[in-house]
């Protein structure tokens, strides 16, 4: 069973879905970055991600089957994981007060610098397991959405932001 509606029964694109759902998550990323340099995890940035995933491979890939949820829901979990790399290389440049420059050094430098120690490997791995909470939060709220719209032609009408300052 496909998760589209019976109007529109389109021919999936796998490779325009896949570049649609990447699209959508740099949305994800890009919140998931500017709140956690607030110092905050959110529910929202997980939901933008999600949706912003799961909506832009239903737009580029002609419908959201199956297939597009699994590699939607994989780009998810990849692209949650080097947002919150991505974040942590900026507070790690914003506290030594290095260049911008090298930021993808620095990118590439985060899991040695947990592993050395010198990021506290216990803080580090509990932002992203809420992160990744947060983010399952979204989707969850996400599939359940499309789901109601494949079944009964309207989405859910309840919305769950959970905030959490570092």
């Amino acid at each position: 069973m496909e998760l589209e509606t019976k109007e529109s029964k389109r021919q999936e694109n796998v490779v325009a879905g896949i570049v649609g759902a990447l699209l959508g998550t740099l949305l994800g990323v890009v919140c998931t970055v500017v709140i956690g340099q607030l110092g905050y995890v959110a529910s929202i940035s997980g939901l933008i991600m999600a949706v912003g995933a799961l909506k832009g491979y239903e737009l580029l890939g002609g419908t959201l089957s199956r297939k597009g949820a699994v590699i939607s829901s994989a780009l998810i979990l990849v692209m949650t994981y080097l947002a919150h790399r991505f974040s942590v290389a900026l507070e790690v440049i914003t506290a030594l007060d290095a260049p911008m420059s090298d930021l993808f050094v620095y990118f590439q430098a985060v899991p040695a610098l947990v592993e050395a120690g010198l990021l506290e490997a216990p803080a580090y791995w509990g932002n992203l397991a809420m992160l990744y909470l947060f983010t399952l939060l979204g989707a969850v709220f996400c599939a359940a959405n499309i789901i109601a719209v494949a079944r009964l032609g309207r989405g859910c009408d309840v919305m769950l932001f959970t905030v959490v300052q570092l």
